[in-house]
């Protein structure tokens, strides 16, 4: 089989004829039809990453079927989609059901060999642990391959009352932004306004339908365009520290900031107005990952949006890997799928 290996910083490489790994004991092997690039990844690329143990195989947004299954749960044929962080099962946040957050965690692409393969092998606890989802026939593979990102978009959006909501802006035009701005339309709010630089990325929020506005206009209007008052929620979709310390002024008094977006451990600081937070009552919170259940109803989303969420994705073999790692990085693609 081929698979994408990373052995250091600026070392990623292509592997082909590599032997199909076994499937283990309570466990699958998946056949991967698509699996998508993550910022995670490109990170990993470029300053690698504490989490991971090398050489890995990375990747860890897929959609594939079972190709062998040594467990009741599924059968050869189903078509899975995956929560890809482990939980252990055994740790108080395991234990509440937000096995994001477990205290010993392993991953797949991290700790477990990862996605961007033509066959993966997951173990029993993937099973055991529900991670594994099914994935019905109507969404095309590289709109499936899409499923963890939107998961966690769900869940940083579960924080909130966002179906209550009629004012919305989303910060940072990325994949992870336009996963939100779809998402919340889908909820039903009224007025989104999303923000970000010319580009490819706001081509295809305008052509979504979204009112795009840049950063400065932005900063000048923000009480405009929320009727007068500022907005319900603020999502940070964009790792900027700049824009992480502005963005509680767009709240209104008793609105919601979500820091989607993590930040550099050397640029992680922010200095803001606690002051500002207090008297307006504003909500802050971060959120991180998620659980199957939020995989779940992302596939659901995916089934009904499927158009929507197609047109921001760009389709490669895997063998032009770099060129999709690097496409993001120019900002000339929002989100890339590999194909094996």
């Amino acid at each position: 089989m081929k698979r994408i290996m990373w052995y250091g910083v600026k070392d990623v490489r292509l592997e082909t004829g590599v032997e199909i790994p076994p499937c283990e004991s309570g466990g699958v092997l998946v056949k991967t039809e698509a699996f998508s690039v993550c910022g995670t990844d490109i990170k990993a690329y470029n300053a690698g990453n504490n989490r991971l143990t090398h050489p890995q195989t990375v990747g860890h947004e897929f959609v594939g079927r079972i190709e062998e299954s040594k467990t009741p749960e599924f059968k050869k044929g189903d078509r899975v989609v995956m929560a890809p962080t482990i939980g252990c099962g055994e740790c108080y946040y395991c234990k509440i059901g937000k096995r994001n957050l477990c205290a010993k965690p392993r991953s797949i692409g991290f700790q477990i060999p990862g996605a961007m393969a033509e066959y993966l092998p997951l173990p029993a606890d993937a099973i055991t642990g529900g991670h594994l989802v099914k994935c019905p026939e109507d969404i095309p593979a590289p709109v499936a391959a899409i499923a963890e990102p939107l998961s966690c978009v769900i869940n940083g959006l579960s924080r909130a009352p966002v179906h209550k909501m009629e004012d919305v802006v989303v910060i940072g035009l990325g994949a992870i932004g336009l996963l939100h701005a779809i998402t919340i339309r889908n909820a039903g709010v009224k007025n989104i306004i999303t923000s970000d630089f010319p580009g490819h990325k706001t081509d295809i929020a305008k052509e979504l339908g979204f009112t795009v506005v840049p950063p400065d206009e932005l900063e000048k209007r923000y009480r405009e365009l929320s009727n007068g008052l500022g907005f319900e929620l603020v999502v940070i979709a964009a790792p900027s520290q700049s824009v992480q310390e502005l963005a509680p002024a767009y709240a209104r008094k008793g609105g919601y900031v979500s820091y989607f977006a993590s930040l550099p451990p050397d640029h992680e600081k922010l200095n803001m107005s606690s002051r500002m937070i207090h008297y307006n009552e504003l909500i802050l919170y971060g959120t991180s990952d998620s659980t199957p259940l939020h995989v779940a109803e992302a596939v659901k989303l995916l089934s009904a949006r499927k158009d929507d969420f197609a047109k921001m994705i760009t389709i490669l073999p895997m063998e032009k890997w770099l060129e999709g790692y690097q496409g993001v990085m120019d900002m000339r693609y929002a989100k890339v799928v590999l194909t094996p």
